[in-house]
């Protein structure tokens, strides 16, 4: 299978058959269709440079690299419009029953928040100079990632641990201009609730993106998000948590084609210099005094 033979070499492949790799592995329903000069042509490369990565992965050439991509692809259509018969204790059961639910999850997070309460809340990010996220639970990491995900898109934001002190410090110095976000994926969420409850009375807005609509975080906050975490289990699912967040992400940082376009040219061009070595040896040999 090319998934596996490209795991397995991908660290010893050299630039250019890594960004073949790479445009093989996010696209490989395009490429499907593709000649090998067509690949080239779309990777950036020429075309005996994919002829030797299909061969550098133990393929004869090119067409045999495309036939397993294919293959690929008549399973995938297969496996969506001809479903096999799978018992509900089958892993590949188990598996199906849960990204079903999970499907259903992300149904009822987009029935639930209509497009007209979305642009209420986008107000509320409009208004806001500075953003501060609390979470609590199965919901701390989701919380802190997002916080960080607002902080590249340029808005300015911070993760506010579930830690009594540092909740008192933070929260203690907000106000109207400040929109705090509490993150609860449970119908516990006493903590955040209380965060959002003292954030409302020093005049901040406050927005809950709840898992439950028995927390009382639904029953606090200005506005609210319902991302359900409904699953069989005794654990939530996060899953919806996590897309109503990142969703949330794209609407605050009121991102077009041109702020993404630039958004990635320049994280590109940091992170090409941070990890180009010659420039730390640059670095390092002017660092050293001339008599040395």
């Amino acid at each position: 299978m090319y998934r596996e033979k490209i795991r397995e070499y991908y660290d010893h492949l050299s630039r250019s058959y890594r960004k073949v790799a790479d445009y093989i592995l996010s696209n490989y329903y395009d490429v499907a269709f593709m000649t090998a000069a067509q690949l080239a042509y779309a990777v950036g490369v020429d075309t005996t440079t994919v002829v030797r990565f299909s061969q550098r992965l133990g393929y004869n050439g090119y067409p045999e690299l495309l036939h397993d991509i294919r293959e690929q692809v008549k399973s995938e259509i297969y496996a969506a419009y001809e479903p096999k018969p799978l018992a509900p204790d089958d892993p590949a059961g188990i598996f199906k029953d849960r990204i079903e639910q999970e499907r259903q999850n992300l149904l009822q997070l987009i029935i639930h928040n209509p497009p007209e309460h979305i642009e209420a809340v986008a107000r509320l990010f409009d208004r806001a100079d500075r953003i501060v996220v609390v979470g609590e639970g199965y919901a701390e990491a989701v919380t802190e990632t997002i916080a960080q995900q607002l902080r590249h898109r340029g808005v300015r934001a911070e993760y506010l641990p579930n830690d009594a002190v540092k909740k008192a410090a933070t929260l203690m110095a907000v106000d109207s201009s400040v929109l705090v976000i509490g993150v609860s994926a449970t119908a516990y969420g006493r903590d955040v609730a209380r965060s959002i409850e003292f954030a409302r009375a020093r005049g901040a807005a406050t927005l809950g993106i709840v898992g439950e609509l028995a927390s009382p975080v639904n029953r606090i906050a200005d506005l609210v998000v319902y991302a359900p975490t409904d699953v069989v289990g005794p654990m939530p699912s996060i899953v919806a948590l996590i897309a109503g967040l990142s969703t949330l992400v794209v609407v605050a940082a009121k991102e077009s084609e041109e702020s993404v376009a630039r958004h990635v040219d320049t994280f590109e061009a940091a992170y090409q210099f941070l990890t180009q070595e010659d420039v730390i040896t640059a670095f390092e040999a002017a660092s050293i005094p001339d008599e040395l």
